[in-house]
């Protein structure tokens, strides 16, 4: 089952962080917290774009992702995709949507790639997704507290799973949980980030993307439950195969 497993989710077994280094893969926003507005990125075209300006004065949803993850950024962002839809409020008009990119290796294609996947009708300028230098991408990840770390021996990134609701200022209102969003729950974040006010940020986020391994003990019981199905209805396909196949050898 485990080799299964590893078939099944990408990365799973070839996890090679330490516990250790996975402890401090933790999204713990300081006081004050703000996405820096000077801060010089690139948007999914290459374009050259500070971060204030990529927000363009509205609250944001934020989310940091490995644009060529293949574990959970995907679904963390398609998840946010479709809580969004469900708000009632119009991406580009009520709010932004910023992707901010965690390896500076990624290029304008990775990110556009992305966006398409997740957000292929979104108004210009509603949705951008945001890569960087190093340096800048770190910037913007030490602004928040949010702590991820590389793996070399995978080209992958464990780091947290969340969403950040920014006022339009810039200033962190609301985190979420990447993957259990609720619309209504998302709506009025983000209508209180468009009024300037500010949520209690105190809680740790501990949920996060990396292989199945090193990461089970701290996903959701969502996830859990979705692995757990997923190993079950493997584990009766390959059960009713060799029931099959001894079958027809004894009729043979």
């Amino acid at each position: 089952m485990a080799a299964l497993l590893a078939a099944l989710l990408p990365g799973a077994a070839r996890a090679a962080l330490t516990e250790a280094q996975l402890a401090g893969v933790v999204l713990h926003p300081p006081p004050g917290a703000a996405l820096p507005p000077g801060l010089a990125l690139r948007d999914e075209a290459g374009r050259p774009v500070r971060a204030g300006a990529a927000q363009q004065d509205r609250p944001a949803v934020l989310v940091f992702a490995d644009y060529t993850c293949t574990v959970l950024c995907g679904t963390a962002l398609g998840l946010a995709a479709a809580a969004l839809a469900e708000t009632g409020l119009r991406a580009g008009a009520d709010y932004t949507v910023l992707a901010l990119g965690l390896d500076p290796k990624d290029g304008p294609g990775a990110a556009a790639a992305m966006k398409a996947l997740h957000f292929p009708a979104a108004p210009a300028g509603a949705v951008r997704f945001l890569g960087g230098d190093a340096a800048a991408l770190q910037a913007a990840r030490s602004a928040f507290g949010y702590e991820a770390r590389y793996d070399a021996e995978t080209d992958s990134y464990a780091h947290p799973l969340g969403v950040l609701v920014l006022a339009p200022d810039g200033r962190l209102s609301r985190v979420l949980g990447g993957l259990e969003l609720d619309p209504p729950a998302l709506r009025l974040a983000l209508v209180e980030a468009a009024e300037g006010r500010l949520g209690s940020l105190g809680e740790r986020l501990r949920l996060f993307c990396y292989g199945f391994d090193a990461a089970r003990g701290i996903w959701t019981a969502r996830v859990r439950r979705v692995l757990m199905l997923g190993s079950v209805a493997t584990s009766l396909a390959l059960g009713g195969f060799m029931l099959w196949a001894l079958r027809r050898e004894r009729r043979a």
